[in-house]
């Protein structure tokens, strides 16, 4: 059974030898799943915990005060430390950004996926996995390059580098999907 350019003819629709049962049951599937993407990988000596943390903080922002102490004491490689009154880390969205801006690409692919369910091509599961993969991709393209709000200063000369989201590159290898039967 052909879709593409509109034309359907209904008395192959309804001949012993169509895929309309099949289409009509993935269709249906499409409501039983959904798909996750985020931080879900642990990472060498990194928690998935402190990767959630690492996120949380970049996605949003953070202002961070001493709990035991007048300072924040800020190690730094070189064996030195900063003493500081407060910390504040600017918002750096890149899962948000890495689905918002990614919307037009989404929506394609979603588009193409149903037109491939409809040609029996692809089921409702493998739709939801080029789902999943694509925002996956986007969150961590996201990451690298998001490079505004700059670094602060001492990070920069922490690190070495101003490359706000990227130290070790856990985060981004930390992105992944799954799909799920709900």
């Amino acid at each position: 059974m052909d879709i593409q350019g509109g034309e359907l003819n209904l008395a192959e629709l309804f001949s012993d030898d169509n895929n309309f049962p099949k289409i009509k049951e993935e269709l249906r599937a499409l409501n039983h799943y959904r798909v996750e993407v985020g931080v879900m990988i642990p990472v060498g000596n990194k928690s998935l915990a402190f990767l959630q943390m690492i996120a949380t903080v970049n996605e949003f922002g953070a202002e961070i005060y001493p709990k035991n102490g007048p300072y924040l004491v800020i190690p730094m490689k070189d064996g030195s430390f900063y003493k500081l009154k407060h910390v504040k880390i600017p918002e750096r969205s890149f899962l948000r950004d890495g689905i918002d801006l990614g919307m037009f690409r989404i929506n394609e692919l979603v588009e193409r996926d149903l037109s491939r369910i409809m040609n029996s091509e692809l089921t409702a599961y493998e739709l939801y996995e080029d789902v999943g993969r694509l925002i996956q991709q986007r969150i961590k393209d996201e990451i690298k390059l998001k490079v505004t709000p700059h670094n602060a200063p001492i990070t920069i000369e922490n690190k070495g580098k101003d490359d706000p989201l990227v130290d070790t590159g856990a985060l981004h290898k930390s992105i992944g999907c799954k799909v799920i039967e709900i």
